[in-house]
């Protein structure tokens, strides 16, 4: 399975590959006369542009909402890399252990990308980004209203879990999570105005959806 990489992970491959010592600059701005082809939106085809339709434009600068969507989905992401490190080593189902090695694959680069946008835009940084357990045991109990967050007394529930019971919790949680995340995504979707943040938003609602799905279905058959 081909995953697209998040504009925030994708623009640090790009600027590192960018950087060769010995080679001479080349241009990258799309020729004015060079059609481009465009991805349509879900259920539309795709177009062509050309002339300066073509041409990407500067996005519009951040806003309130946009920060607070990073700042969120940090913390956002860290617990569900919480939620795996608890149950690595103890979840039972093959499929239930790959996906939660994805997640945590997938989640971890993207905190570390959103964590540099914030300190680019001056903004700060949760705890959360760097230390994804936060304060300790019990983390993330100040976040109790935000969407999908797991209680304390869940988390320790999941702890002391075992078998079987290990997976199945760890689906309903995680699954929660994920549609907790698919309501920040759509609130960043009608209220944000950076670009590549939407974009970030745009990635994360596809992927969860798919897992969402995924889960459920590895729920049922458990």
């Amino acid at each position: 399975m081909i995953r697209r990489l998040s504009p925030f992970v994708l623009a640090a491959a790009l600027t590192l590959g960018a950087c060769s010592g010995d080679d001479a600059p080349t241009s990258t701005a799309t020729s004015p006369d060079a059609p481009v082809l465009q991805p349509g939106t879900p259920g539309e085809p795709n177009s062509s542009l050309s002339g300066t339709s073509a041409v990407a434009t500067p996005s519009a600068s951040h806003n309130q909402a946009d920060v607070d969507f990073l700042q969120d989905m940090i913390v956002h992401h860290a617990q569900a890399v919480v939620m795996g490190d608890i149950v690595k080593g103890r979840l039972t189902d093959k499929s239930v252990r790959g996906i939660a090695s994805r997640i945590s694959d997938e989640q971890k680069p993207e905190m570390k990308g959103m964590s540099t946008t914030l300190r680019s835009w001056g903004e700060k940084v949760p705890i959360e980004a760097s230390n994804p357990g936060g304060s300790g045991h019990g983390a993330h109990a100040d976040h109790a209203g935000m969407p999908g967050m797991a209680t304390r007394a869940q988390l320790d529930e999941l702890r002391r879990a075992k078998g079987a019971d290990v997976d199945r919790l760890y689906l309903d949680l995680m699954v929660t999570h994920h549609e907790g995340a698919l309501e920040m995504c759509k609130t960043l979707g009608k209220k944000g105005s950076d670009e590549r943040t939407g974009e970030l938003g745009d990635d994360i609602h596809v992927t969860q959806t798919k897992q969402i799905a995924q889960m459920k279905d590895m729920r049922r058959r458990l």
